[in-house]
């Protein structure tokens, strides 16, 4: 087991734009804010989603794409470093139309995004390959 502590920082609520990725719109607000380590949680809409889960077997990431919209039932991630540049790792769970899926979020279509951030002030956790996983892990 590790483990770390840290201390509250800065907080945000932060609007993501339209038609921007999800992904690539968060991780450049991090950057711009310095935000090394923190809490990531959020809700919304989005479409052409792509969200997956970790074969533990194979040791590899199964993708699948939704083409259509969905509702961000929720929106929830860390960050942390991972080879020296800051990383959100996100995890989401979409409604669309009487059905549920969730997993890992590699991206998608903003259509309206709320989100909450917490920096936390301390060391941030660096990401490294676990050899028994197989994922990169604090």
């Amino acid at each position: 087991m590790r483990s770390f502590e840290f201390k509250p920082s800065r907080a945000f609520l932060v609007g993501l734009d339209y038609g921007g990725d999800i992904v690539s719109q968060l991780k450049d607000f991090l950057e711009n804010n310095k935000i090394r380590c923190g809490f990531i949680n959020g809700i919304g809409a989005i479409k052409n989603a792509e969200i997956g889960y970790y074969d533990q077997k194979s040791k590899e990431y199964i993708k699948r794409r939704f083409d259509e919209r969905a509702e961000i039932l929720s929106l929830t991630g860390n960050v942390s470093l991972h080879d020296g540049e800051i990383f959100p790792h996100l995890h989401v769970i979409l409604g669309y139309n009487n059905r549920i899926y969730g997993g890992h979020l590699f991206g998608g279509e903003v259509f309206a995004c709320e989100v909450f951030v917490i920096e936390l002030e301390g060391n941030p956790p660096r990401r490294e390959k676990d050899p028994q996983t197989g994922l990169n892990l604090w």
